[in-house]
């Protein structure tokens, strides 16, 4: 369940919210077309040498403290997300200005847990996430501002983004999970 929740919060730090319903060209998507285009092309295995430096954060003791601060911005250098369980740190992300198509995941030790690469700039585009051994974990097309699918490695529908809602099968939310993105 943890890993279910990290994988969904840390593919939304690049999610910004509108109200559009299908790209500008006028493509639209659902569950069985979004997973063809997400997993086609992507890599299923990510080598040690690529994320070998990011095993460690550097800067845990001073991003934790910054976190705690409220302070999420470090100017020119790099981007903090915090994610709690209750009232308590379990994980943060750091996005570094100079690399700004991946997402670190760190527990609060500073230990790598999982990373983002986010490919393309513009939608629809495509985040996909990998385990601390560099696996495929997680696959997700961002649609525009206002949906996203999200997968897990075998390409099973984790969720589906509408807004600030997650949308089950029926194309409404779950009784039991009723999340939203943004400032949780």
């Amino acid at each position: 369940m943890y890993k279910i929740i990290l994988i969904i919060f840390s593919l939304l730090i690049f999610t910004s919210f509108a109200n559009a319903e299908a790209i500008k060209a006028g493509i639209k998507y659902n569950e069985a077309s979004a997973r063809t285009e997400v997993f086609k092309d992507i890599q299923r295995k990510i080598e040690k040498d690529f994320y070998r430096k990011y095993k460690k954060d550097p800067n845990r003791v001073l991003n934790i403290e910054l976190i705690k601060n409220n302070t999420f911005i470090v100017k020119n250098s790099r981007v903090l997300c915090p994610f709690y369980i209750k009232d308590t740190l379990a994980s943060y992300a750091v996005m570094y200005v100079e690399e700004p198509n991946y997402a670190f995941y760190y527990d609060i030790l500073g230990n790598l847990v999982k990373f983002d690469i986010v490919d393309g700039n513009t939608y629809p585009r495509k985040i996909i996430g990998y385990s601390r051994f560099g696996n495929l974990i997680s696959a997700a097309l961002e649609i525009d501002d206002n949906e996203q699918f999200v997968y897990d490695e075998n390409g099973k529908l984790i969720a589906h983004w509408v807004g600030s809602e997650v949308l089950n099968k029926n194309n409404k939310a779950p009784r039991f999970i009723k999340l939203r993105r943004g400032n949780n």
